[in-house]
């Protein structure tokens, strides 16, 4: 771990990827690789390039989740921070922090706000984050952890009390069931006596909103999601050795209804190899074999409030955004 201060009332820690627990880094990434089908685990798509494109793909006007978290949050942000009495804020999957300011903004009405710590795989748009945030809040402690879940859970574990932890977006739903299993597991043994957790959601939409939404930047003059899609390749190429060529992959997007999923693949177009020499593997594709990249589950309300709770959370109050079916679960 090294910590540093990149300007004022800042402090960057960087967490080494040997902090993870058994298994570590590249076995997460070999183990998904050999499923079948293959998985690039979600957390690959978030390098620098990525983070930038799926800021585009989030102000596209047919994607709603981010439009419809956002209104959850203005309506019901006074009252999430109210209940949670946290004079912190952690953001899990921190990126720009733009809806995570709307919750600031509610702590510093309350006259609660004192810290911002954000957590990211990737380092950049954290921060740009805090700059702004810096510049709005002089006075507030902002802490920038470089790192994923797996290591930045247990370096939280007894820094404090009065923390609302925050996993905004649609990350909980894009982590595996054993994913989201050992994130609840590692959220709950770091969480004080006094710390609250917030988790937003997807709710099951009709079939033609979701399509809508997630087929959107996959064609046309800029298609952010066929890139975004694409990037996740070009990651790995750059930071382990693999020789994907994209011009013999094809990225989709499916619905798959009875499961309640969106999956983002990617179609091998031809039959091919492709070492990964970071790993000491290679991979063999058959012409149409497709590579999941992301997968988001849509879960109902019912289902959702029972998996956080059969970690040993308590729910406290949830909201339920009406138009699209976006929930916030306040957890104690």
């Amino acid at each position: 771990m090294s910590v540093e201060s990149p300007g004022p009332g800042v402090v960057e820690v960087a967490l080494a990827p040997g902090s993870r627990p058994a298994g570590g880094e590249e076995d997460e990434l070999r183990a998904g690789l050999a499923e079948r089908p293959r998985r690039i685990p979600h957390r690959y798509n978030y390098d620098t390039v990525g983070s930038q494109l799926f800021e585009e793909i989030s102000r596209l006007p047919a994607y709603y989740p981010p439009r419809s978290e956002r209104r959850l949050l203005r309506d019901h942000g006074a009252e999430m921070v109210g209940l949670s009495g946290a004079t912190e804020l952690v953001d899990l999957g921190a990126g720009s922090a733009e809806k995570s300011e709307i919750l600031l903004a509610a702590m510093e009405t309350n006259g609660l706000l004192g810290a911002y710590t954000g957590i990211d795989v990737s380092l950049e748009p954290m921060r740009a984050a805090a700059l702004r945030l810096g510049a709005r809040w002089p006075a507030a402690r902002i802490t920038l952890v470089h790192g994923d879940f797996a290591t930045a859970l247990p370096w939280l574990r007894g820094g404090g009390t009065g923390r609302l932890m925050a996993m905004l977006g649609s990350t909980f739903g894009c982590l595996t069931p054993p994913e989201r299993s050992g994130f609840l597991r590692a959220l709950r043994a770091c969480c004080g006596p006094r710390d609250h957790v917030l988790i937003c959601a997807d709710l099951f939409q009709p079939v033609d909103t979701v399509r809508r939404a997630y087929r959107a930047g996959c064609t046309g003059e800029r298609p952010v999601r066929r890139l975004f899609a694409l990037n996740t390749l070009a990651h790995l190429n750059r930071e382990y050795g693999a020789d994907f060529d994209p011009a013999f992959f094809e990225p989709d997007v499916v619905y798959d209804v009875p499961r309640r999923q969106v999956r983002g693949e990617i179609r091998s177009t031809r039959r091919q190899r492709v070492v990964v020499s970071r790993l000491g593997t290679a991979l063999d594709f058959a012409e149409d074999e497709t590579l999941f990249y992301d997968v988001l589950h849509k879960f109902e309300l019912g289902e959702l409030l029972g998996e956080v709770e059969s970690f040993g959370f308590r729910c406290r109050r949830h909201w339920v955004e009406e138009e699209f079916q976006y929930a916030a679960l306040l957890l104690r």
